[in-house]
């Protein structure tokens, strides 16, 4: 499963809804041909048509399974201490990821590093080369480099919350290659510092949210998704009015989900949706999609909620009905139904970014501000929805954070937030109850680095710039 080990030998060029994407040799003398199926990257952007095109093959590798499809989301919540991969039936998926004892050379580290970078490179050709298409009309260019810039954007913030320490610890930490050229992805950069790498995701998403109009249709990035990331990275950097303030933007006029909408399987787009990932038989593999992995039966189905976590729900919490202790399937630990096929295996929507995420972002900047009447609104606003007769939280100071982040495991789990939740806030990492492998540590011990990735050693074996003294400290 190793992929894009031979970087300095493949240039991208980008996939078109009449073409199969292919790979072609930017290096390789010995390839004088083009493949017959393939367009060169300067006939991408001689019409609107294949230029948009371009723009589609871009969003089908965000939803890949070894980046935003599956990967990401899973391994965001198997390094945490809420969700596991059962230590029986589990296919031998994941299980260095859950065990956090990766290396540098595992397809876990190498899988999303490629694919992202590779995302990055087609965005960085939309952005530089769609103001030259001739036929595209002003709004049909600004729309297409808008969206490419929130690709971008979105790719590199998961890159660097999984290979760079938290910002909090340390803003000028190495991050990951800053590249938002076209010439050559593979050819030779140094690890940028994690505020350059941020303040480029920040220029990227001011431009795009002040530039996109909001799309009904949300399997596309819009202005209300390029604020919800905004949100998202200042709440990274603890900027906690901008990150407020972006939220609000984000989910304004958005009615969050009935408990019918949860409980249909978080397998279509509801009223909160504002960005998602559809997977369906024809471009994604049928098992390597998040339903394949949560649900019971249908796939691999071998996600499993750790014991304490479930007792956090109270009785009167609709949301504690999405674990199950069913003898048939797994007599010792809890099934997770969050996440539902549609119609058939394979088939469904992971809603990446949605209203509800954006109000436990807000409760937390008020939080922290200061403001507690505000941050306990919003709080209550996600607590009534699923327990109607909750109290609203009277809460201040450090105790109210402390319930805004707990929410945060109660709603989100399963989404991919919990690994990032702990790095960005350099919190405990405590793993007990029936976990099978078992963890405590605090942000000043060694085991510390565990929660960061390594830098994959086919990119530090093949680019000029780097070596081995550029790994992440433990590895």
């Amino acid at each position: 499963m190793k992929i894009f080990i031979m970087k300095k030998k493949v240039l991208n060029l980008i996939k078109t809804a009449f073409l199969t994407l292919v790979l072609v040799s930017c290096s390789n003398d010995f390839l004088e041909l083009e493949p017959t199926d393939a367009i060169s990257e300067k006939e991408v952007f001689d019409s609107y048509v294949t230029a948009n095109s371009a723009l589609m093959g871009a969003y089908d590798q965000l939803s890949g399974f070894n980046f935003g499809g599956l990967y990401n989301p899973i391994m965001a919540d198997i390094m945490g201490e809420d969700v596991m991969i059962n230590s029986v039936d589990n296919w031998n998926w994941f299980i260095p990821v859950y065990q956090m004892t990766l290396l540098p050379n595992y397809v876990y580290i190498d899988s999303p590093w490629w694919a992202g970078f590779k995302l990055i490179y087609d965005a960085n050709s939309i952005i530089n080369n769609s103001i030259y298409i001739p036929d595209a009309t002003p709004e049909q260019i600004t729309n297409l480099v808008g969206q490419a810039q929130v690709l971008r954007a979105y790719a590199m913030l998961k890159l660097a919350q999984m290979y760079s320490p938290a910002y909090a610890k340390n803003p000028e930490a190495p991050s990951i290659l800053l590249n938002t050229g076209t010439d050559d992805l593979y050819s030779g950069f140094e690890r940028a510092t994690l505020s350059e790498v941020y303040a480029q995701i920040e220029s990227d998403l001011i431009a795009a949210a002040s530039q996109l109009e909001e799309n009904n249709d949300k399997g596309f990035f819009d202005g209300r998704a390029a604020n919800a990331l905004l949100a998202r990275l200042y709440l990274d950097m603890g900027e906690w009015e901008k990150s407020r303030d972006h939220a609000k933007l984000a989910s304004e006029s958005l009615t969050l989900m009935s408990l019918n909408d949860m409980f249909a399987g978080f397998s279509t787009r509801n009223s909160e949706t504002i960005y998602s990932i559809a997977f369906t038989q024809e471009d994604n593999n049928t098992y390597l999609s998040l339903p394949s992995f949560y649900w019971p039966v249908g796939g691999y189905s071998s996600m499993r909620a750790n014991n304490n976590f479930v007792s956090e729900f109270s009785a009167a919490d609709a949301r504690k009905s999405f674990f199950l202790k069913y003898d048939e399937i797994d007599p010792d630990r809890y099934i997770i139904v969050k996440f539902g096929h549609n119609n058939s295996v394979g088939n469904a929507e992971r809603i990446c970014i949605r209203a509800s995420e954006m109000l436990l972002i807000e409760a937390e900047c008020e939080a922290e501000l200061g403001n507690y009447s505000e941050a306990q609104n919003a709080l209550y606003e996600i607590q009534r929805r699923s327990n109607p007769g909750v109290s609203k939280s009277t809460a201040t100071d450090q105790a109210l954070i402390d319930e805004v982040l707990l929410e945060r495991r109660k709603e989100l789990f399963g989404e991919g937030f919990r690994w990032q939740d702990i790095k960005r806030r350099q919190l405990p990492f405590i793993r007990t109850g029936d976990h099978w492998v078992t963890y405590s540590f605090t942000a000043q011990d060694p085991d510390y680095f565990r929660l960061t990735f390594p830098i994959p050693q086919s990119e530090i074996d093949a680019n000029p710039a780097l070596s081995n003294s550029d790994q992440n400290i433990g590895y």
